[in-house]
């Protein structure tokens, strides 16, 4: 195992893995290429093999995965949503943790915008089936997460002390995108709505009503921070400059590059930032590429910590205070 620079072993959380049911057919292919044709054939076929997730994180020496559906995979990114079928998701996921405790864990896929129903299903989903948390999708027909429509997920979050991933969709222009700029003009699509939902959710005032709410958004949405830093006084240099916390808004760092990571830490701080490989789909995280990384990026000791695992960790704490003061309140009464 790889050793820290100054306190031993790592221990790893990857934040943002993705399985589906064994029912579940892929879309239509986003390729242009043969190459991006054979790329994405291969990631495809993993979402549905939970045993190679198992097989890879152990031989990288992953701890913990947080597994998640997503809304978009199951209906798309406009029109209707099965919200049976997203039930049918969420019952996969919390068998698949159940049987591998302290390995695997699940992130309810919640329909952000159905209102009322997608904080029953958060509730029903974190109290009776043990997720840890909630993944909704960063736009959907037009509006973004944060929206005031999308508050009742939020609301419920907060009461129930899960964190949100809120995690890209296409962009309405992703054929356009793919077909100027191959497979990078689709990821950069995507981005964009992730980067514009951590706008919203900004804009619309959600870190000032829930502000112990933690939230997640993805590395390609990184972007997002150039424009926050500009114009946001959270994110200031001013800001930065003061040591002032930053909003409970994490990002993931996908992708494994030195410099984005000196750019999401220098911008969010240290606490703000975690693991997230996107696995099946990009590079996966192992602890002698992670190690290399922190060294490249200057990054050591406790804020190595921090990022591998450290900040999961802390996130996630929070439902266990939670959930044990509901038990106080209800043995009180």
């Amino acid at each position: 195992m790889t050793q820290d620079a100054s306190n031993g072993p790592l221990t790893v959380i990857d934040f943002h893995v993705h399985i589906r049911p064994p029912w579940w057919r892929a879309p239509r292919p986003i390729a242009t290429n043969t190459r991006d044709a054979a790329w994405q054939a291969a990631w495809v076929s993993k979402l549905t093999a939970p045993e190679a997730l198992l097989r890879e994180s152990a031989e990288a020496g992953v701890a913990l995965n947080l597994l998640s559906s997503t809304i978009e995979g199951i209906s798309g990114i406009r029109g209707p949503v099965d919200h049976e079928e997203v039930r049918r998701h969420n019952d996969y996921l919390a068998e698949l943790a159940t049987a591998h405790p302290g390995r695997l864990a699940a992130l309810a896929a919640v329909d952000a915008f159905s209102g009322e129903a997608a904080a029953l299903e958060a509730e029903r989903a974190i109290r009776e089936l043990g997720h840890v948390g909630i993944v909704i999708d960063s736009a959907r027909d037009g509006v973004y997460a944060g929206h005031p429509s999308t508050w009742p997920v939020f609301e419920a979050a907060d009461r129930l002390g899960v964190p949100i991933l809120v995690h890209p969709v296409a962009a309405e222009t992703t054929e356009a995108l793919t077909r100027s700029a191959g497979r990078p003009g689709n990821s950069f699509g995507r981005g964009h709505v992730n980067g514009t939902a951590f706008l919203t959710v900004l804009e619309n005032g959600i870190v000032e009503q829930y502000p112990d709410l933690d939230l997640v958004f993805t590395g390609i949405g990184l972007g997002a921070l150039v424009i926050a830093a500009a114009e946001l006084p959270q994110y200031s240099l001013t800001a930065r400059e003061r040591g002032i916390a930053r909003p409970r808004i994490h990002f993931d760092f996908m992708g494994l590059d030195p410099a984005v990571l000196a750019f999401a830490v220098s911008v969010l701080g240290v606490d703000r930032v975690l693991v997230g490989s996107d696995w099946p789909i990009w590079e996966p995280v192992t602890h002698a590429r992670l190690s290399a990384v922190f060294d490249a990026a200057g990054v050591a000791g406790a804020d190595r910590r921090k990022i591998a695992s450290g900040n999961a960790q802390r996130i996630l704490a929070r439902r266990t205070d939670v959930a044990r003061r509901e038990r106080e309140l209800t043995s009180d009464g």
